[in-house]
């Protein structure tokens, strides 16, 4: 994630490119073509979000839309680490949602802020424009660019958000968001090269953010052996063994007949 400023430190710049974690989320959760380039312009949208956490804090992006019916629920941690899941896997061509959009930052399990937006038969981008502008209130516009290539695959997951800081002029601020309409490949590619504009910017920070799901077998087990004797009893009687998928990443854990014995073994002294 780039973070700069521009115009002599009127407009602050918050630019990403996640081609290959759009891919890989694309990839395990079996997206079709529609869904794959919703769910990037999601991911994006969330990094794009993320900005201002930092250390152990988390920013999650949920969107739930009820006309298409469909989920995006995206998490980024302060290390630069996200995950996330879109469902169905398959989406009309032009989705349109319906809905509410919420942003929360936690940390732990301790909620610090959450924001919501209602989604009116908008894109990706619309919605969170509209929460921009109705639970942050800044004034900002933001863009969002994926483009699939001829396999099917996420070449661009793209975004860009220009804010207005207090003293730069709101007519010149919107001269800069005019410049949003064209070919937002442009963009990016001119501000790879520290331009903006056509104007030099100052570079506050670049992160790199990557795909790394939290979960781990080791947590599934400790999970398992918390439901106690019984239930683990009721387990292996009824499928002799335990089988977990994760809904973020789609990483499948399997327990089988004898570890759980001893997972209820350890849970009954437990109890005892």
């Amino acid at each position: 994630m780039l973070v700069a400023l521009a115009r002599n430190g009127g407009v602050r710049l918050l630019s990403v490119s996640l081609p290959g974690p759009a891919n890989e989320l694309a990839d395990r959760h079996q997206l079709g073509p529609a869904a794959r380039k919703l769910s990037a312009e999601a991911l994006v949208a969330t990094a794009l979000l993320s900005a201002h956490i930092k250390g152990e804090e988390r920013l999650t992006f949920d969107l739930q839309s009820t006309l298409p019916p469909c989920a995006a629920v995206f998490e980024v941690n302060g290390d630069g680490t996200l995950r996330g899941r879109f469902r169905p896997a398959h989406m009309p061509e032009q989705a349109e949602f319906h809905g509410l959009l919420s942003v929360a930052k936690s940390l732990g399990r301790t909620e610090l802020y959450r924001g919501v937006a209602e989604v009116r038969g908008e894109g990706m981008e619309a919605a969170l424009q509209r929460y921009l502008n109705e639970s942050q209130q800044v004034s900002a516009r933001v863009c969002l660019a994926a483009l699939l290539d001829d396999e099917g695959a996420v070449e661009y997951a793209d975004g860009l958000l220009l804010e207005r800081l207090p003293h730069f002029p709101e007519a010149e601020f919107q001269t800069l968001v005019a410049l949003l309409s064209g070919d937002p490949r442009r963009l990016f590619d001119e501000l790879a090269l520290g331009l903006f504009a056509g104007e030099t910017v100052e570079l506050l920070g670049d992160a790199q953010l990557r795909f790394q799901c939290g979960c781990s077998r080791e947590k599934v087990v400790t999970m398992i052996r918390s439901l106690g004797e019984a239930e683990i009893g009721e387990m292996l009687a009824e499928q002799g063994k335990a089988e977990v998928v994760c809904h973020f990443c789609n990483e499948v854990y399997r327990v089988e007949a004898p570890e759980l014995e001893v997972l209820r073994t350890a849970a009954a002294g437990v109890e005892g």
